[in-house]
Order: C-alpha cells, then sequence, then structure tokens
C-alpha cells in the first residue's frame, strides 16, 4: 500500500482500531440513530487536524473531538431531548492526556536519561541506547553490533545498574544542597 499518504498509514493504525470506542461515546451523547454521521465527522476534523504526529494519544483527541461535536451539536439543536441534557452532565470526565507538568517533567527526565546514556562506555551506552530509547530486541542488537546476545544482554545490566547509580547520587546531592526545612513548633494559643 504505497500509495498511502503518512497521515493515511496513521489513521489507520492509531485511530480506526478504536472506531468502537468513538461510536459508543457517539452514542452516549446524541443516541444510535445520529452516532455514525457523528464519529464520520470527528474523522474528517481529525484527518484536517494540520500536524497529525504532534497528537500524542489519538484516541483520547479523537473522543475530545466527538465529545466536542456532541456539544455543537447540542447547542445548535432547537430540542433537545431530556435524556441527551442528562449525559451532558457526564461530560465532566477527566482528560486522560498528561498535563503540562507531566509532559514537561517527562522531557526532563528523558534529557536526563539521554546525557547519562552517553556518560556510559561506548559500548555499554550504544547497546543501552539501542535497546531503551530505540526498543530495539536484544538479538537485532548482537547483529547489527555483531557481538553475542549475551554481551548484550550484561552490557544491558551493566548500563542500567550504572545509570540507577548516577540517579541515586544525583537525588543525594540535591538533597544535600536543599535540605528539608523543618517545621517551627507551634505554640498553643492562650
Amino acid at each position: 500500500m504505497s500509495w498511502l499518504r503518512d497521515v493515511d498509514r496513521w489513521f489507520l493504525n492509531e485511530v480506526l482500531p478504536h472506531a468502537a470506542a468513538y461510536r459508543a461515546r457517539a452514542a452516549h451523547f446524541c443516541g444510535r440513530d445520529e452516532a455514525d454521521d457523528l464519529v464520520q465527522e470527528a474523522y474528517a476534523r481529525v484527518l484536517a487536524t494540520p500536524d497529525h504526529k504532534a497528537i500524542a494519544a489519538p484516541r483520547g483527541f479523537v473522543l475530545a473531538v466527538v465529545r466536542n461535536l456532541a456539544l455543537e451539536r447540542l447547542r445548535r439543536a432547537n430540542v433537545v431531548r431530556i435524556d441527551f441534557l442528562a449525559s451532558m452532565e457526564m461530560l465532566e470526565v477527566a482528560d486522560p492526556a498528561p498535563d503540562a507538568f507531566a509532559v514537561s517533567s517527562g522531557r526532563s527526565e528523558l534529557q536526563l536519561l539521554l546525557f547519562l546514556i552517553n556518560e556510559l562506555p561506548a559500548q555499554c551506552g550504544r547497546v543501552v541506547h539501542m535497546r531503551k530509547i530505540q526498543q530495539m530486541p536484544p538479538a537485532r542488537i548482537a547483529e547489527e553490533l555483531s557481538i553475542s546476545l549475551s554481551t548484550v544482554e550484561k552490557h544491558i545490566a551493566k548500563g542500567l545498574a550504572l545509570i540507577t547509580k548516577a540517579r541515586r547520587e544525583r537525588i543525594a546531592q540535591a538533597e544535600e544542597v536543599c535540605p528539608t526545612v523543618p517545621t517551627p513548633l507551634r505554640l498553643p494559643l492562650t
């Protein structure tokens, strides 16, 4: 299927497998009669997104689009059925996407991990990077680097041990620099 665009492949792999969840959410908001139309409209909006690669959680994104389209339809409707008004109360569902702090924290952790991997001995660092960052299976790493599978496993174990030790040392240093402030004693008011 070389004629497919990148966005089409992404849509087939990341969005369409959750079609039943989208239909269920749409049916919850506007009934089974209009659910398919609502999902198709959501698909059109998702495909019109300028940068599909920036969508970290495609399933959650499409569910949010379905919810927003349902709300839009409810606002435009002249007559709203009472059971749909009840479903509007259910809209306060937590967004499964990580918040800004989690994203920032994750990026910081990744930068630290990449720094620590670069500090490892050369071969060990390559093996750990291939396994943990590129998520290559150990057999493929062994094949690409022309080393035995046993050596790959030893490098992974050694690298992870060194990274764990370095992280613990950093935490200990941070605690020395920023000790916990003791809580002042509270005297009873008389």
